[in-house]
Parts: C-alpha cells; sequence; structure tokens
C-alpha cells in the first residue's frame, strides 16, 4: 500500500535542528564564503604573483612585463650583472625573452645554471 504522506510514527524519528545550530551554519558559510572571495582576490593578479616567484626564485635577472608593439604582453629578463666575453662563450644570454612566465621560467633555469657553471670555472681550487 502506497503512502502520500509520511507515517506520523517516522517524523517522531527525524532530528530537530536546535535553535543555535542555525546561527552556526551560517557563521560557517559566512566564514567559507569570505575565504573563497580571499582566494579569488589573491588570483585576480595571478601575473603580478608570477612576476614576483620570477623575481624571488632568480635573483641574478630583473624580470619584467611589457607590451609588445601590437598589444602582446612579452615576459623578460635582464642579467644584473655585465658579461664578460668568457660568460658569453659559455652561452650566457644578457637578456631573455618569452611569451610566458613559465616559458621564461624554463629559459632562466637554463640561464642561471650556465652562470654557475662558469663560476665553478674559474672559482679558485
Amino acid at each position: 500500500m502506497r503512502h502520500d504522506r509520511a507515517d506520523p510514527d517516522e517524523r517522531r524519528h527525524e532530528s530537530v535542528m536546535p535553535d543555535d545550530e542555525p546561527d552556526e551554519l551560517h557563521q560557517t558559510a559566512d566564514q567559507d564564503l569570505r575565504r573563497v572571495v580571499a582566494q579569488a582576490e589573491v588570483l585576480k593578479d595571478w601575473p603580478g604573483r608570477q612576476l614576483s616567484v620570477l623575481n624571488n626564485t632568480y635573483p641574478l635577472w630583473e624580470v619584467t612585463r611589457v607590451k609588445g608593439p601590437s598589444g602582446e604582453v612579452w615576459w623578460t629578463a635582464r642579467l644584473r650583472r655585465d658579461l664578460s666575453p668568457e660568460m658569453v662563450a659559455a652561452g650566457v644570454m644578457p637578456y631573455a625573452e618569452q611569451s610566458d612566465a613559465i616559458a621564461l621560467a624554463a629559459t632562466l633555469a637554463w640561464q642561471t645554471y650556465l652562470v654557475h657553471q662558469w663560476q665553478m670555472r674559474i672559482a679558485p681550487r
């Protein structure tokens, strides 16, 4: 036999929310919403964060973002020291330019490796 209405005995076993529980749920939801909004604010300036990470990770380089003549954005890095002929021979470049932060990070990782290799060659033994 099918019932369209809930059985009164079943309703007696349903849990009843205490009066203060809706306030706690509201506070928790409010805190969660504030956290999500804060995370969204941080992500809003994603290129700025990437720029900061690159400058802190590769201190030998001054990393910037520049707009090209047709409006495209390039990630650039300029070596903060003068190049010697030996550094140029080792493959160290004074300037690097890439279309995105990840590509520039890869370039700077390689260039930093080359600088360190050059430094090890000239270090006194």
